[in-house]
């Protein structure tokens, strides 16, 4: 059981050029047997992938252990690599036949996967659930709209979450707002609650009111995303032309810039966030509203020990256009299994996934407030409804919308990123850099088509 963080020499473009080729090859074994797992005599070792967080890696590692306690004649070779790194070591794997059995993925490449017949159908029925429909009806529907294709299940979820609105309930009082009644529930309220949040010394910030995430491309398009949507756009069209740079994708990004832009209540350039801690200038409180996933208390205490022993911090749903609106990004993380493992390790990984949720409550404990995709089994546990606010936590996740479906997601969040940065860092014009994103994205989906 290691944690690898090196690889060989294979850029993610080389790999997924080599993995579409292959990939096309590929034949995923689906199980069809309708009892349980029954554990092979013979020894048989899994290798599995997943990726690493201070809460999650070892809540997931501790009942892989467990599972092999009970399970004598499993070995599971278990390894875990950097968020940002995983989906790219699994690329990188495909390319050179050493892709693991099983792997964690992020929902938003669940199309790289599919597109390229890398990964196996699920047999529901291994899982625990009698048809796909049961399967269907007991998960969040952003799940369920990114792992379920042409009538069958690829993904096996664990958390999924949406993002809120966590608000500095001291500073909202400081400047005579009601963190409750005052929290803002559309764009324009944003915009005018940031702006009487707003300290400056002269030019300089001493404390924004709302901040957006500028340091990775994956945070852009999560708090992009809902405002494209919200105001009626779509990424792509019909023919997978796409078209984010439309009338409706330009009232996206001018909101998305209007907290700098109109009412001058941030500065994108000024922030301490990073990739660990994005959240880090709301923890230090250099800022009074930021939108993020669900923040575990453990994360407050170790930036801001006063904030989270005082418990002045306050997540609500995120605003929009309108306040019948307010939702954000939904996502979360799959178990999916390599459609080029052997059958017998394919019926092995359904055993071992459906074992690892078998105990929801114990995962919520260890790695709340995270959420999960599955409606029933924790949401009704005192343990749970017990935990402050967390009802607006699986609000958010109840509502939010799913990321674009794309195989070129990658290419897509790095062409958007680079939008954002032009119009937020170089005063540029929203049109013509969305007109160069959109330009961006349609040459990478020609380039996948063509591979």
């Amino acid at each position: 059981m290691t944690n690898a963080s090196s690889g060989p020499g294979v850029s993610r473009r080389q790999a997924l050029t080599r993995i579409g080729a292959l990939g096309a090859g590929a034949t995923a074994v689906a199980a069809t047997r309708t009892r349980g797992f029954a554990q092979p005599k013979a020894p048989i070792t899994l290798s599995f992938w997943t990726f690493d967080n201070p809460q999650q890696r070892p809540w997931l590692h501790k009942r892989v252990n467990q599972y092999m306690e009970k399970n004598p004649s499993v070995k599971v070779d278990f390894q875990w690599f950097t968020f940002a790194d995983l989906g790219k070591k699994v690329s990188v794997g495909y390319a050179t036949g050493t892709a693991p059995d099983g792997f964690v993925t992020g929902d938003w490449l669940m199309p790289t996967w599919l597109a390229r017949n890398l990964i196996a159908p699920l047999d529901v029925k291994l899982l625990g659930y009698p048809a796909l429909d049961a399967f269907r009806k007991d998960h969040a529907d952003a799940f369920v709209a990114g792992a379920i294709k042409d009538g069958q299940a690829y993904g096996y979820p664990l958390w999924f979450y949406g993002f809120c609105n966590y608000l500095n309930t001291k500073q909202f009082k400081e400047v005579g707002l009601d963190p409750v009644k005052d929290q803002p529930r559309t764009w324009t309220e944003l915009g005018e609650v940031a702006k009487r949040l707003t300290i400056k010394q002269g030019n300089k910030f001493t404390r924004q009111g709302f901040k957006f995430a500028m340091h990775a491309a994956q945070w852009t398009m999560i708090q992009l995303n809902p405002i494209v949507s919200q105001v009626g756009g779509q990424w792509f069209d019909a023919s997978g032309k796409c078209t984010i740079n439309n009338e409706a994708g330009v009232k996206a990004m001018t909101i998305r810039a209007s907290i700098a832009r109109q009412y001058g209540a941030e500065d994108p350039a000024d922030s301490i966030a990073t990739f660990p801690l994005p959240q880090m200038d709301w923890l230090k409180e250099r800022c009074s509203m930021f939108s993020c996933h669900p923040i575990p208390p453990v994360a407050i205490k170790s930036q801001n020990p006063v904030m989270e022993s005082e418990g002045y911090f306050l997540p609500v749903q995120m605003a929009g256009v309108t306040a019948d609106k307010r939702y954000t990004t939904c996502y979360g993380f799959n178990f999916v299994v390599n459609a080029r493992a052997p059958k017998d390790k394919q019926e092995a990984l359904h055993d071992m996934y459906r074992f690892i949720m078998s105990d929801l409550v114990d995962c919520w404990q260890a790695t709340a407030p995270f959420t999960l995709a599955r409606k029933t089994g924790w949401t009704d546990d005192p343990r749970v409804k017990s935990f402050p606010h967390v009802g607006e936590i699986i609000k958010a996740k109840d509502n939010g919308v799913f990321f674009p479906r794309t195989p070129i997601w990658t290419e897509l969040a790095d062409a958007m990123h680079r939008a954002v940065q032009k119009v937020m860092l170089n005063n540029a014009d929203i049109k013509a850099a969305l007109d160069e994103a959109a330009a961006e994205v349609d040459r990478a989906t020609a380039e996948f088509k063509k591979a």
